[in-house]
């Protein structure tokens, strides 16, 4: 399945970089306003409280429509006012039906911070994030070679765009390791299988000797028991879309998933 969407993904950015009228100089000189993604994790985790990332996620390839009509006007003001640390918008459009639209709704609803959730393999999707309005932007190693991955790691930081860097085993983690990321998003969802299990982020997370690393557990958290296993291993910061959408009420139970449980 990954390297499907990556084929995809290639195609999709070819004419994406046809089209593109603006280089990453034009949007340094944009001076465009900042809002940091790492920085909002890190006061609510050093304030006693769990970090949640809100998503925004109408699809999956694996379930199909979680939320077909998804608002993500109102969703996006829900999330806030029931205590979300961040927002994170899926902009794929083949297979997680979403679009650059959605970021930009997303965007004028809420003082949240805004992580792009996408496949980004090249540059100009770092310059189209910056543009659209993202502060924070995803990279997952598995879908990139260590020396692409240094150069976008490198591009979007030099946008003063956060980085994001998704692992999912201890291979992926060390070159997120050696290469000094400051946040790093633990995918509980194997990409190859799409099996997942929290147990990874707890595994993964006793490789990290960094406290200032921010260090984020994805997929699978689905109540406040998974919350309370992982905050057993000082585990403080989520990912969480599925639970959220699919929930008939999503502001009461991130309500619940922000406090911390130790």
């Amino acid at each position: 399945m990954l390297d499907q969407i990556i084929k995809d993904k290639i195609l999709e950015v070819e004419k994406l970089k046809s089209n593109q009228a603006y280089t990453a100089e034009d949007v340094i000189k944009m001076s465009l306003p900042e809002n940091s993604f790492s920085s909002s994790l890190r006061a609510r985790i050093n304030n006693g409280k769990n970090a949640i990332i809100a998503e925004l996620k109408r699809c999956s390839p694996s379930k199909g429509y979680l939320n077909e009509k998804l608002d993500i006007k109102a969703m996006t003001s829900l999330y806030e006012k029931s205590g979300a640390a961040c927002i994170s918008v899926l902009t794929d459009e083949k297979y997680f039906k979403g679009s650059k639209d959605d970021l930009i709704i997303a965007k004028k609803n809420t003082s949240l911070p805004i992580l792009r959730k996408d496949f980004i393999i090249d540059e100009s999707q770092i310059i189209e994030s910056k543009i659209i309005g993202a502060d924070c932007i995803l990279l997952i190693v598995a879908c990139l070679s260590r020396e692409k991955f240094k150069s976008l790691l490198d591009f979007g930081k030099s946008l003063n765009l956060d980085v994001l860097v998704e692992v999912h085993d201890e291979k992926e983690l060390n070159v997120a390791l050696d290469l000094n990321c400051d946040m790093i998003g633990i995918n509980n969802r194997n990409l190859k299988t799409f099996d997942v299990s929290i147990d990874t982020s707890k595994e993964l997370k006793r490789k990290i000797l960094d406290d200032n690393i921010i260090i984020i557990s994805e997929s699978g958290i689905k109540d406040l028991e998974s919350i309370k296993f992982l905050n057993e291993s000082n585990i403080y910061a989520f990912l969480i879309g599925e639970s959220l959408i699919i929930n008939n009420n999503p502001g009461s139970l991130l309500q619940k998933l922000v406090n911390r449980y130790e």
